[in-house]
């Protein structure tokens, strides 16, 4: 049995282009009902290196 209870869903570009919105509104619908909580993660457009440094020095900030 999973303890931590988070479902991991990754949208690539493809699939954000590929209109499936109502697809992942439904599945993550499903999961919320079995008490899941859903972690959404969309791929951007920007420089992956730029993006993961901003990140870093912000948690680091905090």
């Amino acid at each position: 049995m999973d303890k931590t209870k988070v479902i991991e869903i990754w949208l690539s570009n493809t699939d954000q282009q590929q209109g499936s919105e109502e697809f992942i509104r439904r599945l993550c619908a499903d999961w919320r009902d079995k008490k899941y909580r859903i972690a959404l993660f969309r791929s951007g457009s920007g420089d992956l290196f730029s993006s993961a440094e901003g990140l870093l020095l912000n948690n680091l900030a905090v």
